[in-house]
């Protein structure tokens, strides 16, 4: 009984140990990303099988979460906004929308191996 005690009390406290250096270096092991968004996204992925889910950084900037290499559906969401693809750089990883005279170029990477995160230029209404 007391060993049980003992190693219930040491897991206790390394969690809690742990749960503070995540808490000190959060923005280094995270970056700009919101974790528990990230998480929801996956979740709405890989659960609602949704094509596309939205999250956000840390700077409430609007990020789309795709599995990976399923570009298609956020160019076809574009689409039904009023943009037009008209350039898709593979080499820097961006894309070029147009929306009468103005072009907007956009940014997308890998993500967890399985997604692809693009940015976008629109700002999330808190």
């Amino acid at each position: 009984m007391y060993r049980i005690f003992k190693f219930t009390l040491g897991f206790i406290l390394v969690m809690i140990v742990l749960l503070v250096i995540i808490f000190i270096n959060w923005q280094s092991i995270f970056g700009d990303n919101r974790p528990i968004a990230n998480v929801k996204a996956i979740y709405q992925l890989e659960f609602n099988k949704k094509e596309i889910a939205e999250t956000s950084d840390v700077d409430n900037n609007i990020l789309y979460l795709v599995p990976k290499g399923h570009l298609d559906t956020y160019i076809s969401m574009m689409k039904e906004k009023g943009y037009k693809l008209t350039e898709k750089d593979l080499k820097h990883k961006t894309l070029t929308l147009q929306k009468g005279n103005h072009y907007t170029e956009i940014s997308y990477k890998k993500f967890a191996r399985r997604y692809t995160i693009i940015s976008s230029p629109f700002l999330k209404e808190v």
